[in-house]
């Protein structure tokens, strides 16, 4: 039992969301299970702990809720704006892996009850995490009318997790999985059909519902009917005249705009802008040592590291802060080798090669293309769907290699999602006979990754076009291995582009082929999945979708990744530096203001 108490809410019993014919609050052990495996322990303490008072004649039923979580709450609508815009962050990142629960029949009524609030105000901050109460509760004696959930959720934790609504009107003839808003809105379907069903009845009906009275129809009748006739035979003449036919392309509207791809790249800008200056300021007050140490503002290297007192040996291995200036070299980066049972240590590029693949899909109009992908799993890999788009229809072929491999593997395709601009996401899980390779640890963040310094890994086409061995490769020597190629840089900003798509922008280099590939932290945890490239005018800018959406993508499939939140901590093994006495006159910044040339 959770002991932090947050609030207190009388409730009456209409106000109770049902799930399974019992309230969702009296299944809170069940939800609570439920969120911690499909979505994980921090999305399921996300939901504070209901302590139910049934009262008595004199006294209406009350709610008390609890949280684990240690700190003052305060109500999200009360937040400074930056506080509130990381909250909202970090709510919607850990809300996305609800959808697929509120869209699998199975698990949809606990889901979609605990996703009914009364208000705004029942999202709390508690340690700088949001902690939702009065969830299952819908006010006004609303909890059984499943009619008016669809409004009230938009305006409610709909902000944050938005669901596709219902078509008005629209029935099915034949049995279809309910999606989350039609199962929000099963009662006004359900009224929608009742009522249709009786206007098509009709007529007089005797004690057994059948008619007391045949109709007889007249040719007098008919005429109508042949007026239609004729009008319909003189439009589709028209229509079918050059110039004239009108075709209707139905709701065509990408779920990705123009505009909010622009917005992103305005605030890619502002974010380089200020990264530039950064970069400018500490040239300006950057200091070269005697030793070649170059120190900048704030007392450390550029690649984050504290040098040592002058005269002193450094020791070969030091912690270095994951936002330094300069990235540090993959091969110097010392990593936990964790995966698949491994232990033990490993450099960070040595980790990277050991996950991430090159694949191919070659369709039947032998349209071949290339792109990257990573291990998420035993025998699992994740690309871009529209890598594989190509092999997609039937008779389509994938091919997975790599230098881990020992030869190439035929994949097939257990889930897609894409196009991005009409679905919001770019995946695809491929499924390869070979479960030896080590998949890569996910990390969650709960906060900014702005400025943290990242690797991405792949496959780029320019450099392919040079590769002796996709040479070979492609001309049917399944032993050769392409090279993998590992650029360095930062990540500029973060964005929501879409309802559900968001977005890190970095300045690794990338380029066509890159797709699907990862982007790793210095610790070697994935962070994104690499999947556009814009032009810019003086330099390309990369996009990767967050992890966040790829495990709201893995929901529902057999990828179990190991996932974390911990913020990145390099360990990294220092190059030799010259060892200069600490009594050298001129050479110590501390008492000399005139900087030693370099």
């Amino acid at each position: 039992m959770a002991d932090h108490f947050l609030s207190k809410i009388t409730v009456a019993p209409a106000d109770l969301v049902t799930a399974g014919d019992r309230p969702v609050l009296e299944r809170h052990a069940e939800l609570r299970a439920l969120l911690a495996e499909r979505a994980g322990p921090e999305v399921a303490a996300m939901f504070a702990e209901p302590l139910v008072s049934r009262g008595n004649d004199a006294a209406p039923p009350t709610v008390s809720w609890y949280t684990e979580a240690e700190g003052e709450a305060r109500p999200l609508s009360a937040l400074p704006p930056g506080e509130r815009d990381r909250a909202e962050r970090y709510l919607a990142d850990h809300l996305r892996p609800l959808r697929v629960l509120a869209e699998d029949p199975a698990t949809s009524d606990l889901a979609l009850g605990v996703l009914s609030v009364p208000g705004g105000d029942d999202i709390l901050v508690v340690g700088g995490k949001p902690v939702i109460v009065n969830w299952g509760l819908l006010p006004g004696g609303d909890g059984a009318n499943a009619g008016s959930r669809p409004a009230h959720y938009a305006d409610t934790l709909g902000r944050f997790l938005p669901l596709t609504p219902p078509v008005p009107g629209t029935t099915h003839t034949a049995p279809h999985p309910p999606t989350a808003a039609a199962a929000l809105g099963a009662g006004a379907a359900a009224g929608t059909v009742a009522g249709t069903a009786t206007a098509e009845t009709g007529g007089e009906t005797g004690a057994e519902g059948r008619p007391d009275r045949l109709r007889v129809i007249t040719p007098l009748a008919w005429v109508p009917l042949l007026v239609l006739l004729i009008l319909a035979g003189a439009i589709l003449a028209w229509l079918l005249l050059p110039g004239t036919r009108l075709f209707h392309t139905g709701d065509t509207r990408p779920v990705i705009t123009d505009q909010a791809a622009l917005d992103a790249a305005r605030a890619n800008n502002a974010d380089m802008r200020a990264r530039a200056l950064l970069l400018q300021e500490a040239i300006d007050g950057a200091v070269c040592r005697a030793d070649g140490v170059l120190v900048v503002p704030g007392g450390l290297t550029p690649e984050g590291l504290t040098p040592p007192p002058l005269g002193t040996e450094p020791e070969r291995r030091a912690g270095a802060a994951p936002d330094a200036l300069l990235p540090n070299d993959a091969q110097r980066v010392v990593v936990p080798n964790r995966g698949d049972g491994e232990t033990g240590e490993t450099t960070l590029l040595q980790l990277i090669e050991a996950r991430t693949v090159l694949v191919i899909a070659r369709g039947t109009a032998s349209k071949t293309t290339t792109g990257s992908g990573f291990v998420i799993g035993p025998g699992l890999v994740v690309t871009n769907q529209h890598v594989i788009a190509s092999a997609q229809g039937e008779g389509g072929q994938i091919v997975v290699t790599g230098a881990a491999l020992a030869e190439p593997q035929q994949a097939d395709l257990l889930k897609v999602m894409g196009p991005l601009q009409d679905t919001g996401g770019d995946f695809a899980l491929l499924r390869i006979g070979d479960t030896s390779l080590p998949p890569f640890i996910v990390h969650r963040p709960t906060g900014s990754l702005k400025l943290t310094n990242v690797i991405a890994a792949g496959y780029p086409g320019d450099v392919l076009e040079l590769d002796a061995a996709f040479k070979a490769l492609k001309s049917g020597d399944m032993t050769a291995v392409p090279g993998l190629t590992v650029t360095d840089g930062t990540v500029n900003t973060e964005q929501q582009i879409g309802p559900a798509t968001h977005m890190l922008m970095h300045s690794a280099p990338l380029s066509e082929g890159n797709s699907g590939g990862p982007l790793v932290d210095m610790c070697g945890r994935l962070v994104g999945v690499n999947s556009f490239v814009k032009q810019g005018s003086m330099q390309n800018r990369g996009y990767a979708l967050t992890t966040g959406d790829l495990l709201a993508f893995l929901n529902g499939t057999p990828a179990a990744p190991e996932i974390v939140s911990e913020a990145c901590a390099p360990l990294i093994v220092r190059p030799q530096v010259a060892t200069v006495p600490a009594s050298d006159p001129g050479t110590d910044p501390e008492t000399d203001p005139e900087p030693a040339e370099n």
